[in-house]
């Protein structure tokens, strides 16, 4: 059987000679004059299509940085069964694993302004969104709720900020996931994997026509179970505080009536469940062995239409609601801190998209309403402190593409947002009541010689809005809450790209060269009484890029790399001594390499490496907390038969246990570090 699969196995090259390599294509590629031809052996690469920014498009058409992962290359990815074993692949990220942070983009914190409990106090907005079909998930459902990487289409990561199209928190960049629609065949797919750590998965799949060419349904169920490597203890009433496991379901229905040519309605029910203790840091006196346990739920119902009315004009339209909760679960005879949330979301988001006959206007026009509402409730020693978060946002965008001459094009984009944020707690006299309007324009021209030669410039903003919440005094529980607000921040993003695709499209290079300029930074410090709260940074600024490449040398390899190269900078506040400092989270360099091999037409081999510089795990550059460089290797092996694959895979292949994270530096003994070694097997069946 052959097949044509993306990414993976490890090139011994080395580092020096990668980075070398990529700033080399940086420089020189827009020069190379593809006239070689191709060994007559040798395919093409697939053209990457990219979907995330609500328009079709190639990645030679494409400005962002964004690293595309579509069903193929997901499949010969070692042992990826979750979004954040994507993102580990994706330069200038740190995803330093299960805990409190969410992954730092570019040095930016994509948590947003604060985490933990703090986070959960002051209703802060992240700055990574990650939606799943249209849907942006909560900062407790992205840090302690693995996403399911089955029966996904695509996901794409997109680095810098995604205001502009996005809308709410991205200020940092966006994580994109695109699950299956319905189609009109028959198909069922079954998988069962285990590995070490107690881990298993079960998933299931099925697809099926109701009324031919009209009428369809797709339902997929996942459940991945897995015992956390440290040596957690039990307690009432969270149970196994090891116990590791997320449950996905997800229907849709697919209807294309005969009778209304170019319309298409997809009406989807998402189911999500998970539980994970909060952080695998070491155990110590700040990380307790009784561990505080994080239970999420959300169920969705999204309605997607898409209708084509006339040549050039095509009307859709999503409307989602949501319900979700998630429970801080804690010790009561330790240091009890219980935390519940239940909310509601409300979204309604109308498109309406133009291409002219001649190909020189290509437009889209949107606006979208987002209403959110969550109680939440407090529970410690002293009692229960209810608290209510309401959010509502209005937003209408635009973006306009002309060609001006056949090579040069010129798109104009803009995002008109008015946010209204409400939050109180009455017990500690919390009224937190205020609007916000921005808007949030982009600008953007690129010179394409050829259909696959991109060389363009473009200019975006992004913000993240302000609030209020409660601090605690970390070092004294007995010490008592006080209030404290903070103001939006801003963020203008200038960046030049290129996009290459040489030697008869058997080579794409890629580039990114960006430069960030942030006003009123929000970060989350602490005060000199001891008291932690979110403060806004006068100046602060990352620039870097990234590089990357594909090759196909002969039709059974194809080799990738990519490179990030980072630099940032703050000003501390006054009264934290108001010094130039490094943010934390972002290494100078960070790279990634791999290849994947069908050595038959039934075996394929893949594997990658990925390289983490060194940098700073919090906001004062503390030496003594600082992470060495490390490495991660995995590999997979898989045998294809006519109804089906079985594959072996290792993650973490040389068990490297470097540190990613220190919280806290009064704990430098109570690390993150990379989870260990992971060996596996999965079966996988389709009919």
């Amino acid at each position: 059987m052959a097949f044509k699969r993306y990414h993976a196995a490890a090139v011994t090259q080395p580092r020096k000679t990668i980075l070398a390599s990529a700033v080399s294509t940086l420089l020189f590629s827009p020069l190379v004059i593809a006239d070689e031809q191709a060994s007559s052996e040798t395919t093409t690469l697939d053209v990457v299509t990219v979907i995330g920014e609500k328009i079709e498009r190639s990645l030679y058409d494409t400005a962002s940085s964004v690293q595309v992962f579509d069903q193929d290359k997901i499949d010969s990815t070692p042992g990826a069964t979750q979004v954040n074993d994507l993102i580990k692949l994706t330069p200038n990220m740190v995803d330093p694993g299960l805990g409190n942070s969410l992954p730092s983009v570019r040095g930016i914190d994509g948590s947003g302004p604060s985490i933990g409990g703090i986070a959960s106090f002051a209703g802060t907005s992240t700055r990574l969104n990650l939606s799943m079909d249209g849907r942006s998930l909560t900062y407790s459902e992205i840090a302690f709720g693995p996403r399911s990487l089955w029966d996904v289409q695509q996901v794409e990561v997109h680095l810098g900020p995604q205001s502009y199209i996005q809308g709410r928190n991205a200020s940092a960049g966006a994580i994109v996931i695109k699950t299956n629609d319905p189609t009109h065949e028959f198909e069922t797919r079954v998988k069962g994997g285990v590995a070490e750590q107690n881990y298993t998965q079960t998933a299931a799949m099925i697809n099926a026509p109701i009324v031919q060419d009209q009428l369809a349904f797709r339902l997929s169920v996942d459940q991945q179970k897995q015992k956390s490597h440290i040596d957690l203890e039990d307690y009432s009433p969270a149970g196994n505080t090891r116990r590791i496991e997320t449950t996905a379901a997800r229907a849709k229905l697919l209807f294309e009536p005969s009778s209304l040519d170019g319309f298409k309605s997809v009406l989807a029910i998402d189911y999500m469940d998970t539980r994970a203790p909060q952080n695998e840091n070491v155990i110590g006196d700040t990380y307790a062995a009784k561990r505080a346990v994080y239970e999420t739920s959300a169920t969705s119902g999204i309605w997607d239409i898409e209708w084509q009315f006339a040549d050039q004009w095509t009307f859709e339209n999503k409307l989602i609601v949501s319900k979700f909760e998630y429970d801080r679960i804690t010790d009561p005879t330790g240091h009890q801190a219980d935390f519940v949330t239940d909310g509601d979301e409300f979204h309604i988001e109308p498109l309406l998209r133009y291409h002219s006959n001649d190909d020189k206007l290509t437009a889209l026009f949107g606006a979208r309403y987002f209403k959110a509402s969550q109680d939440e409730a407090f529970t410690n020693i002293r009692g229960t402190s209810p608290m209510t978060d309401e959010k509502e946002t209005q937003s209408a965008f635009a973006e306009v593409t002309y060609s001006v001459t056949p090579q040069l094009f010129v798109t104009l984009a803009g995002r008109f947002e008015k946010e209204h944020k409400k939050r109180k707690v009455e017990l500690h006299k919390l009224d937190y009541d205020e609007s916000t309007s921005v808007f949030l324009p982009k600008f953007d021209i690129a010179y394409k010689p050829t259909s696959s030669q991109t060389i363009g410039f473009n200019i975006a903003k992004g913000y993240n809005n302000g609030g209020a919440g409660l601090s605690f005094n970390p070092n004294i529980p007995a010490a008592g809450f006080i209030t404290y607000d903070f103001k939006e921040e801003f963020v203008w993003n200038y960046e030049l790209y290129t996009r290459h695709g040489l030697l008869n499209n058997t080579v794409e290079l890629t580039s990114n060269i960006f430069f960030n300029q942030y006003d009123d930074m929000q970060v989350q410090q602490l005060r000199d009484d001891g008291y932690v709260v979110v403060q806004n940074l006068n100046s602060a600024h990352t620039y870097g890029a990234e590089l990357g490449a594909r090759w196909l040398p002969t039709y059974q390899l194809e080799l990738f790399t990519n490179v990030g190269l980072l630099k940032t900078e703050y000003t501390q506040t006054a009264s934290a001594g108001g010094q130039d400092k490094e943010l934390p989270r972002a290494p100078r360099l960070s790279a990634n390499f791999g290849a994947l091999y069908n050595v038959t037409d039934n075996i394929e081999a893949s594997a990658n490496a990925i390289y983490t510089g060194e940098y700073f795990s919090d906001l004062d550059n503390s030496p003594e907390i600082k992470i060495d460089p490390y490495w991660t290797a995995n590999a997979q092996v898989s045998y294809l038969f006519e109804h089906g694959k079985a594959s072996l895979f290792a993650t973490n292949l040389f068990d490297s246990d470097k540190e990613t994270l220190v919280s806290y530096a009064r704990s430098p003994d109570q690390p993150l570090k990379q989870k260990p070694r992971m060996i596996g097997a999965s079966v996988e069946l389709f009919f």
